[in-house]
């Protein structure tokens, strides 16, 4: 059940990520087709601003909560190795 969780949210959120690229991609090669929107800088920045926060919920999402195959590794031991 866990991994279905993280891979439905990983799944969403990737979905999120795609949408606001596909828009940044609207706006930069066919701007006259965004002209409801007063400033079209604004609109794309706030698109990208989307894009890094969805990116950061992803990044989280994975560093934290998906297992590793890789045992982790002990602070202790590496601390040892350095000396």
């Amino acid at each position: 059940m866990r991994q279905m969780i993280i891979n439905a949210l990983k799944t969403k959120y990737i979905g999120e990520m795609n949408s606001h690229i596909a828009n940044v991609e609207v706006m930069l090669t066919n701007p006259v087709g965004v002209g409801d929107h007063a400033s079209i800088i604004d609109t794309v920045s706030k698109e990208i601003l989307a894009l890094e926060c969805v990116t950061g919920r992803l990044n989280v999402l994975v560093k934290f909560f998906e297992k590793s195959d890789q045992p982790a590794i002990d602070a202790s031991q590496t601390n040892k190795k350095e000396r």
